[in-house]
């Protein structure tokens, strides 16, 4: 072999004055008895990439929050962090002298807010036929929507009420929506307009993850443990090299929770290749591959986008699918072409 390889090269040491790198061809009849074979590349319509850190997060914005409406003196949780709750299920217990002094006040509230409605319903017809002055509707609709409004703030609070007890001077609020519970533990007293909790909807728990901005128009799911999650958006702003994305909402099967870091497996929907790794060759910082094009050996550019144990997964600005790729005597070639053969 090493006799061929000599004879081949004294064959071309008269034409190599051109570098490689300018996709040079090389005429097969001058590789002598050089062994030669070849492999078709395959073409396949995705593929899976490197693996990739990401987390298990909530979209921003899709909590429900529940705050406390007076200074709360003790705040009993009656579930526990990240429990997955039902609509209407027992959430916390408030207990103190301020919790019925704010029942006292929703039934105040809600008496003024009756006689206001009665006093608007009855003058209404009395403005069309101009019984009443402009000056006085004004009055009159002003205390209407007035205690509407705050009627409305407050009995939006006691619609999370499951039950009262007076002997213990405590209420019990519920869940208004499904979700993961996310309690708010405070070290000091609970006072007005604290947060207690808040309630994630289920489809707001997603998988986060940074993908490189070379590949992310291409990204289509990810892969967790054999969970497949499709991908749902892709942020329009980079950070630094890559660009954020967020899953489809994260499967109940998938065994995830909320908060978790995990490694994932991306899945890119992009037209490559699948090629044997002796095929490939690198050269001032290019990857390349020959190929046959009738009797003549071309060096041409790809891009390596990942691997299998076996196979390089390749771009190419060629369609490859159709093409003979040299898969044996690789680097001998490549020593031939570059003036650098045995003696």
């Amino acid at each position: 072999m090493i006799a061929k390889y000599g004879a081949s090269l004294l064959c071309l040491s008269a034409c190599l004055s051109t570098s490689l790198v300018q996709a040079e061809s090389l005429a097969l009849a001058a590789l002598g008895n050089l062994e030669l074979s070849y492999t078709q590349p395959q073409k396949v319509a995705s593929y899976e990439g490197s693996p990739l850190p990401a987390q298990v997060d909530r979209l921003p914005g899709n909590d429900y929050w529940v705050s406390t409406p007076e200074n709360i003196q003790q705040v009993t949780f009656l579930v526990g962090q990240g429990q997955i709750v039902t609509k209407g299920q027992e959430i916390v217990r408030l207990t103190g002298p301020e919790v019925f002094h704010y029942l006292a006040q929703f039934e105040a509230t809600s008496s003024l807010y009756q006689l206001a409605k009665q006093r608007y319903d009855r003058n209404k017809p009395l403005l069309k036929n101009g019984s009443i002055s402009a000056e006085k509707w004004r009055e009159i609709s002003q205390d209407y929507f007035s205690s509407h409004l705050e009627f409305e703030h407050m009995q939006h609070f006691m619609e999370m009420v499951h039950s009262k007890d007076a002997t213990t001077e405590s209420l019990v609020i519920s869940a208004p929506v499904a979700g993961i519970v996310k309690l708010n533990t405070l070290n000091s007293p609970y006072m007005a307009d604290s947060q207690l909790f808040s309630l994630v909807p289920a489809d707001s728990i997603r998988v986060q993850v940074n993908v490189p901005m070379s590949q992310s128009t291409s990204l289509s799911a990810i892969n967790i443990n054999q969970c497949h999650i499709a991908i749902d958006s892709m942020s329009a702003i980079a950070d630094g090299a890559f660009v954020g994305a967020w899953s489809m909402p994260v499967p109940k099967e998938c065994n995830l929770l909320l908060g978790q870091q995990i490694t994932v497996i991306p899945e890119y929907q992009k037209a490559v290749y699948l090629l044997p790794k002796n095929s490939v060759f690198s050269w001032q910082q290019e990857t390349q591959v020959f190929t046959q094009t009738a009797e003549t050996l071309t060096a041409i550019n790809i891009d390596i986008l990942g691997s299998t144990p076996q196979q390089y997964i390749v771009a190419s600005d060629q369609d490859l699918s159709q093409i003979q790729v040299l898969s044996q005597s690789v680097a001998a070639v490549k020593g031939i072409m570059l003036g650098l053969g045995g003696e």
